[in-house]
């Protein structure tokens, strides 16, 4: 049987393993949150739907009691976490030679992250557009419906392209196989390096950002550093396209009345994922020899305000 483990297992990596538990697979989901590990071996997972609710047995479990080797590996970890939880699965050596290792994890360059570990060909990266979210350890809440968009990270497809694709449409996931991920991937990187931070800094919900009259004098040289970095690495993005992207998440019936992952990280005490967005597009802009001062003091506010939750 095709055996998925889904390491880290917040609320979009519990909506994907328990969908794909439901289509017969066997999933373990695989966490350092103790609270949560245990209330799932002990109760379940509890999911709440828009029409229901019920328990959900699945197998739960700390990275170092892994002892199966797996064909698919699914990262949903926090990003700064995703290399270590991948070293540690490989010391468990349930990483084999043919293992495909997926992130759907929000940011920039986690195949560069991850060719370190494992070699290019066994990354495959994709980018999705579900929700989900969770109420307390063990209790998981899912409404809307979702895309994923999958490829290969060198760009080639072979037949675990395509076997990964169809477990993610068994698990009625409604993927697709993409014959230029980074194109979405960036486009969602962007709206996260403008909305993430710009939100989490003023305090405010992306509709109540919007209410300003000149939002976009704010977000436009954010934008514009982006696409120039992009295209100097050979990608090319269209800004108004980014920038309607950004504005079409402002109204109330879209995602208006939430505050970002970012937001929600930062007033919980965590660190948040600046260096995987505007930090990373910095890293990249100093390489190619392109100024990113906007997305540079984004990042820089972000890490002051860091400081201020830790102490």
């Amino acid at each position: 049987m095709y055996k998925i483990a889904i390491a880290g297992t917040g609320a979009m990596g519990g909506r994907v393993g328990i969908q794909m538990a439901q289509a017969g697979y066997d999933v373990t989901l695989v966490d350092e949150w103790a609270e949560h590990i245990e209330c799932i071996n002990k109760e379940g997972m509890s999911v709440q739907t828009e029409t229901s609710t019920y328990q959900y047995d699945i197998k739960a479990r700390y990275p170092e009691q892994v002892t199966d080797t797996y064909d698919l590996i699914i990262v949903l970890t926090k990003a700064m976490d995703s290399e270590t939880m991948i070293k540690k699965l490989n010391i468990a050596h349930a990483i084999k030679e043919d293992t495909a290792i997926l992130t759907m994890m929000n940011g920039l360059g986690h195949d560069e992250r991850f060719a370190n570990i494992v070699p290019k060909s066994q990354i495959f990266l994709a980018v999705t557009m579900w929700t989900a979210g969770l109420k307390g350890p063990g209790q998981l809440l899912l409404e809307g419906t979702g895309t994923i968009e999958l490829q290969r990270s060198d760009g080639h497809e072979d037949q675990r392209t395509i076997e990964i694709n169809n477990v993610f449409n068994e698990a009625k996931l409604n993927s697709k196989i993409s014959d230029d991920v980074f194109q979405s991937i960036w486009s969602k990187a962007t709206l996260n390096s403008v909305l993430n931070p710009l939100c989490t800094i003023l305090d405010k919900t992306i509709n109540q950002f919007s209410q300003y009259p000149n939002t976009r004098q704010m977000i436009e040289p954010v934008i514009e550093e982006i696409v120039a970095v992009a295209k100097a690495r050979g990608l090319e993005l269209d800004f108004e396209t980014l920038v309607n992207k950004i504005e079409a998440a402002y109204p109330i019936e879209a995602q208006g009345l939430h505050y970002p992952s970012m937001h929600q990280d930062l007033y919980k005490g965590r660190l948040t994922e600046i260096d995987y967005l505007n930090g990373q597009i910095v890293k990249y802009g100093k390489k190619v020899g392109i100024p990113t001062p906007n997305n540079e003091m984004l990042m820089h506010m972000i890490h002051q305000l860091e400081l201020k939750a830790e102490s």
